[in-house]
């Protein structure tokens, strides 16, 4: 049967010879990644789905980086950060690729930019992944 380069690489990662358009399957990814918009909403899916204290599969190979709410003073927006960085900090990852120039409760827009060096943030996820070695 012939498929695909992208039913190759999941059929590969499923240990299975082959995977059709529709099915669901269970995948060793090489890594995970998610940023500020998806990433609140997938931890609660996660933490419903399989509890509160239930643990990633591989703390190094997910990935977290903010990127889209952070140049905003909207607390709302901050808050998807402080979500991020408190399952970060509880399942022991990696990588969380901290803007740690965001600090709940303080009004006005970061500026990442000013010391470079005291800051994990290192800009746009999908440019910023494989920069970073993922």
């Amino acid at each position: 049967m012939k498929m695909t380069i992208t039913e190759k690489i999941l059929a590969k990662h499923a240990g299975r010879k082959s995977v059709r358009p529709g099915e669901n399957v269970w995948v060793n990814v090489d890594v995970l990644m998610t940023h500020d918009i998806c990433g609140p909403g997938t931890i609660g899916v996660f933490q419903s789905e399989f509890g509160k204290d239930a643990k990633v599969f591989d703390p190094a190979k997910v990935v977290i980086m903010p990127d889209h709410y952070i140049f905003t003073a909207d607390e709302k927006s901050h808050r998807n950060i402080e979500i991020l960085r408190e399952f970060a900090r509880r399942q022991g990852l990696k990588y969380f690729y901290d803007p740690d120039f965001i600090i709940a409760g303080r009004a006005g827009v970061p500026e990442p930019y000013r010391d470079y060096d005291k800051t994990s943030y290192r800009g746009v996820c999908h440019v910023a992944l494989p920069q970073n070695g993922h």
